[in-house]
């Protein structure tokens, strides 16, 4: 597959906030990518960033490339028609708060915050849940480069058992392969604000596909965000001194739709090409069979070989 766009930054051209000790490893990397079968067209950036979210690990690299390469191409649930103005998407965005906060903590560390503003538990189907989730993430990597990472808040309130009965399993398995083995950030902390009495039973759905590494990073709250992090870091409606969720939400959902919408687009393309048809390789090899018994073909160019 191709694309006519730059990714994974939309702005940012090679090389951007490389680091210059790690140049060797890009080259290699990425020339190991322009050999593997059926992968998408990816760029250098692309492999920094894959590098610097596997602490410079090559072989995790790697196994992150194949798993990105995997499930963007076996899960279109959670990655196909990646277009913002569908009215599925649509759907998604009116009814939560998505927001990449613009401070970064004294680490360096984004913190995105996700809640429901639309609390009625009909409304959302959770795979076109994880598409829009995913589609806000891909610009927020665009935007932000190779960061030295991530925390994330998921805001509970709202939150009742009925939504617990919409979540889907296929979704829901792909979903969390992607964050764990495919997506090419780093993951530092995920905290789960105003915490529902039921929280061990959302939690007994997705355990199965939870690894211990990620185990880990999880924290549980019945309190808000303000008790975690600085105000000033914080939007109003956590008692911080930013402004609210919804006017960052609004902000970078238009951001999302005009500046993003084609680029987005555009990635749905990154994902493993088909496979090739046992009947095509088949006839392939009866012709390349025929053409070798056919004697050679000389032309008036001689000279012009290759």
């Amino acid at each position: 597959m191709t694309t006519k766009l730059a990714h994974p930054y939309k702005n940012h051209p090679e090389p951007y906030c490389w680091d210059t000790e790690k140049i060797d490893d890009i080259e290699e990397l990425y020339e190991w990518l322009k050999i593997q079968p059926r992968f998408p067209q990816m760029t250098k950036n692309h492999v920094h960033q894959f590098l610097h979210s596997c602490y410079y690990n090559k072989e995790e690299t790697k196994k992150a490339f194949h798993r990105y390469a995997e499930l963007r191409s076996s899960a279109p649930e959670c990655f196909g028609i990646r277009d913002p103005l569908l009215p599925a998407m649509q759907n998604v965005y009116t009814a939560t708060n998505m927001v990449a906060l613009p401070k970064l903590t004294q680490d360096g560390y984004r913190i995105l915050s996700y809640r429901l503003k639309d609390f009625n538990p009909t409304r959302l189907i959770f795979g076109e849940c994880v598409k829009a989730f995913n589609m806000f993430n891909d610009v927020v990597i665009s935007e932000d480069g190779p960061i030295n990472g991530y925390v994330v808040v998921f805001d509970m309130e709202g939150v009742c058992l009925r939504h617990l009965t919409r979540v889907q399993i296929g979704p829901l398995r792909n979903f969390m392969a992607y964050i764990q083995e495919a997506h090419p950030v780093r993951l530092k902390k995920i905290y789960i604000v105003h915490a529902a009495w039921f929280v061990n039973q959302a939690f007994a759905i997705a355990r199965p596909f939870i690894k211990t590494e990620l185990m880990s990073l999880l924290h549980f709250t019945t309190n808000g965000p303000d008790e975690i992090f600085p105000l000033e870091l914080l939007p109003i409606d956590y008692g911080g001194k930013l402004k609210s969720l919804d006017e960052f939400h609004e902000e970078q959902k238009e951001r999302l739709e005009k500046e993003y919408r084609e680029w987005l687009i555009d990635s749905s393309n990154l994902k493993l090409l088909p496979k090739e048809k046992k009947s095509d390789k088949k006839q392939q090899i009866l012709d390349d069979n025929a053409n070798a018994c056919d004697p050679p073909i000389k032309s008036f160019n001689t000279l012009a070989i290759d």
